[in-house]
């Protein structure tokens, strides 16, 4: 049998260092959350009694429900909108591309929160465009608060993750793959769906991920301008308060 050597060099301390830091930060306080889910001062032994008050009041279960609906809508629709603005910005010449890209990414550095009080400034009661739009042309702007505010939010705060992911991706792609479909006759649109997308769909699959994470996760939009309407986030914080 081959002897195992351990070189107890600095390396070998900063690894072990790493993990004891990663137990103790990340995986202690999820696994003591996880036990105290199964724990319920009207049981004592470990039951499912917490996760049975949750699914069958609708007080709780709505609010999940709420959290997927307004994680998933944004997801779809900043695919749709990262993907082709990523691929227009790689392979056309368009002007100032990257200012463009400088700004998707600058977006990213502000704190959730921001997004829906900048919403609020421009599209609420008292905001700047909803005034303008009744003084000068007598137009009452809908409501931007609740779910439609929300997923508003996500949706332009969240887009450039996938536009950053599918970016990257597009820019490390095998020329050759579409110009041999270029060859073999295949229009823009055909090279696009057979070849570019098969190609980075992982990388977009990734970044809807992200985004969809982020979403759910996302406490300050809901709590600036859902109005009453319940997610995870505020519902975690409501309990903990």
């Amino acid at each position: 049998m081959k002897k195992i050597n351990f070189r107890f060099d600095f390396w070998f301390f900063v690894k072990i260092s790493i993990f004891l830091l990663l137990v103790f930060f990340l995986l202690y306080p999820f696994s003591s959350l996880i036990t105290r889910s199964f724990q319920s001062e009207n049981m004592e032994k470990f039951s499912c009694y917490n996760f049975y008050t949750f699914f069958t009041k609708k007080y709780y279960y709505s609010a999940l429900l709420n959290s997927i609906y307004v994680a998933a809508v944004p997801t779809v629709i900043c695919v749709f909108i990262g993907v082709p603005m990523a691929y227009i910005i790689n392979r056309y010449n368009i002007p100032a591309k990257e200012l463009i890209h400088i700004l998707i990414i600058m977006s990213l550095l502000s704190p959730p929160f921001i997004g829906a009080y900048s919403w609020i400034m421009l599209f609420g009661r008292s905001g700047f465009v909803t005034k303008l739009f009744l003084d000068w042309f007598g137009i009452r702007m809908p409501s931007i608060y609740g779910k439609t505010g929300i997923i508003s939010v996500f949706v332009f705060k969240l887009y450039p993750y996938v536009y950053l992911y599918v970016a990257g991706a597009l820019s490390t792609i095998d020329g050759s793959l579409e110009e041999a479909a270029e060859n073999l006759g295949s229009n823009k649109f055909r090279r696009i769906i057979t070849v570019s997308l098969p190609v980075i769909m992982p990388t977009i699959t990734a970044g809807a991920l992200m985004v969809f994470m982020t979403a759910l996760g996302d406490f300050g939009t809901p709590q600036l301008i859902g109005e009453g309407y319940r997610v995870l986030a505020n519902l975690i914080y409501n309990e903990y308060i």
